[in-house]
C-alpha cells in the first residue's frame, strides 16, 4: 500500500512540474508556445544524434516500431516528424 501511494504522489509531483512548465512556456511565448515545444523537441533529437551519431543499422524495423530517441537515426526520423507536424500545425492556424 505504501509503495502505491508513494507512486501516487510521484506522478502528482511529475504532473505539477509539468503544468508549471507549461505556464513558463506559455508566459514567454504567449500564443507561440507549442512552436517553442516543438524547437525544444527538435533540439533534444539534434542532442542525440550528435551524441550517438547515425549508423546505417539504426534503421531497423523493431528500433523503428519502438521509437527509442536514443539512437541517432530513429532520433533523425523522429525529429522529421516532429518537423513536419509543427508544419502543418502552423498552416491549419492560418
Amino acid at each position: 500500500m505504501k509503495n502505491g501511494f508513494l507512486q501516487f504522489l510521484i506522478i502528482i509531483a511529475v504532473v505539477a512540474f509539468l503544468l508549471i512548465c507549461l505556464r513558463i512556456l506559455v508566459y514567454f511565448f504567449g500564443e507561440r508556445y507549442i512552436d517553442a515545444m516543438a524547437v525544444l523537441l527538435i533540439f533534444a533529437n539534434v542532442c542525440f544524434m550528435i551524441k550517438n551519431g547515425i549508423k546505417k543499422s539504426d534503421f531497423k524495423k523493431e528500433y523503428i516500431q519502438k521509437m527509442e530517441i536514443k539512437r541517432g537515426g530513429i532520433a533523425l526520423i523522429h525529429s522529421f516528424l516532429v518537423f513536419v507536424f509543427w508544419l502543418l500545425y502552423n498552416a491549419t492556424r492560418g
